[in-house]
């Protein structure tokens, strides 16, 4: 109705006009004498008789089922526009556009938006500095880059909480050293440190917590590795399909061009040589491959024993010697990455190891062998494989219960429990950093350039959310870390929900 607001009619010169305009809508010409009557357009009196339409039908309506009406406050604005920018990787424009989407007839301007959001991250920036991180002990470290600034990032490894978000001039060791500082005056003490190579991190670890353990990740290794294995892979299938169109070229020169013939025959046989020599690099870097991803598994399926330290760091160096043998720059570059990083891939089993072997005090040696065993066949088992390679890991998994069942009898699931806990916290990959740079990194790729305020708001929201899968499924990782659960990740931060209206 506002076209009929822009009038100088009075209150109960406009509800005469509406229940005149409502009340005539079937008779012919109705719409003509109303607007003779009120001046008006004949586009008005329509737009009147809609509006009024539209309300006494939703006034005497069925109410719907389960609905439910907002009162669109300046409080559920703010709380629309916190959750707009933290929710979803928007820029202030969009929020903008969206709003009158949400709830028509309402619009911000642009700066409007944009101090609301520094209000929000100030109060995000507090609550973050307000953190007790005394219970975070095992910690994965990474970097991200927002046009080629560097984003500093740490997770908890058990809880999945994000103790550290900043952005920074660079990487080096003296700015990782000043974001753990920070994290470690809030009560951090890092024990363990999961990392790829970065001298930047190593450094800032070293000066600020001298006494963790720097444990270098299993997943940039295999991530590395598998690029060049896939490289190799896509080169033997090329070199393949070059001979074969060499066979063809053969079959399509006539048998009198023996001159020709012979030319294509030599390219043949240089054809089948190069792809030889194509499959035979693949060959052996799959070979030393497979030798990585076994070495960092806490147990061998064929012999049935528990790996030590000094034999993962055997079997990779073993594993890296072998791609840097073959003659292929990538390989030999892979291979002298995982020769480097050996001593660091090892140190997880170095502090399983004496774990699983404590076990022994309550439970037989052999039956902690086939509770790890089990915990390794299971998860194979999760992942995609061959058939057939399914049928046997079955077939080995039923055997591995069978014996355990026979040993132990009542005792199976204790052991299984207290395997299954040492080995979900036997830290050797950086899971959870991966994952949150994951959620992240669409945020970058919008911002075109993120804030250190913008930042503090997206930790809040990260660490306050609930998450809706892995093992700590419905739980945030606020609640992980200090045991207290959160309802509304938005009431925390200070934007309670508005009342609702039934």
């Amino acid at each position: 109705m506002s076209g009929l607001h822009r009038t100088p009619l009075t209150t109960s010169q406009k509800v005469e006009c509406a229940a005149q305009a409502l009340a005539g809508q079937d008779c012919h010409g109705s719409v003509s004498a109303v607007g003779r009557e009120f001046n008006l357009s004949r586009p008005t009196v329509y737009e009147v008789r809609g509006a009024v339409g539209e309300l006494l039908t939703e006034y005497f309506g069925e109410p719907g089922r389960g609905s439910v009406r907002v009162e669109v406050d300046e409080a559920q604005l703010h709380r629309a526009v916190v959750a707009l920018r933290a929710m979803a990787p928007n820029a202030i424009r969009p929020i903008e556009e969206l709003l009158p989407i949400l709830y028509p007839g309402v619009r911000l301007s642009y700066g409007t938006i944009q101090s609301m959001l520094v209000r929000a991250e100030a109060k995000a920036r507090e609550f973050n500095a307000g953190a007790e991180l005394s219970g975070v002990e095992a910690g994965a470290l990474d970097e991200m880059f927002s046009q080629g600034d560097p984003v500093l990032a740490g997770v908890d490894l058990d809880g999945g909480y994000l103790f550290a978000l900043e952005l920074r001039a660079t990487r080096s060791g003296a700015d990782w050293a000043q974001v753990l500082s920070q994290s470690k005056a809030q009560g951090l003490d890092l024990s363990v440190v999961v990392k790829d190579a970065a001298k930047g991190i190593e450094a800032g670890v070293h000066q600020v917590f001298p006494e963790a353990e720097q444990r270098d990740d299993c997943f940039h290794a295999l991530y590395e590795a598998n690029k060049v294995r896939r490289r190799l892979e896509q080169h033997a299938y090329a070199a393949i399909a070059r001979e074969a169109e060499a066979q063809q070229q053969l079959q399509r020169i006539r048998a009198r061009e023996t001159k020709r013939r012979t030319s294509q025959r030599r390219k043949i046989a240089w054809q089948a040589r190069r792809c030889e020599q194509a499959i035979g690099r693949y060959d052996v870097f799959e070979a030393a491959m497979h030798q990585l991803r076994e070495a960092l598994e806490c147990v061998d399926l064929e012999r049935g024993e528990l790996r030590s330290a000094e034999e993962v760091r055997r079997l990779i160096e073993e594993a890296a010697q072998a791609m840097c043998a073959i003659d292929e720059h990538h390989c030999r570059k892979v291979g002298t990455y995982l020769r480097n990083r050996a001593p660091g891939l090892a140190l997880a089993m170095g502090a399983l190891r004496p774990r699983l072997d404590a076990l022994e005090v309550t439970f037989p040696k052999q039956s902690i062998v086939a509770a790890c065993m089990m915990h390794r066949l299971r998860g194979e088992l999760r992942r995609r494989c061959a058939s057939a390679r399914r049928a046997d890991k079955t077939h080995h998994l039923l055997a591995v219960w069978a014996y355990l069942n026979t040993r132990l009898g009542a005792q199976v699931e204790q052991v299984l429990a207290a395997v299954e806990d040492l080995l979900e916290h036997h830290h050797r990959a950086s899971s959870a950093i991966e994952g949150f740079n994951a959620a992240l990194r669409p945020y970058l790729y919008v911002h075109k350039g993120v804030t250190p305020g913008f930042l503090e708001l997206f930790r809040a929201h990260y660490n306050l959310r609930t998450r809706r899968w892995g093992r700590h499924k419905g739980t945030s990782a606020h609640q992980c870390l200090t045991g207290e659960p959160v309802e509304d990740w938005l009431s925390v931060l200070g934007y309670p929900p508005s009342g609702l209206a039934h």
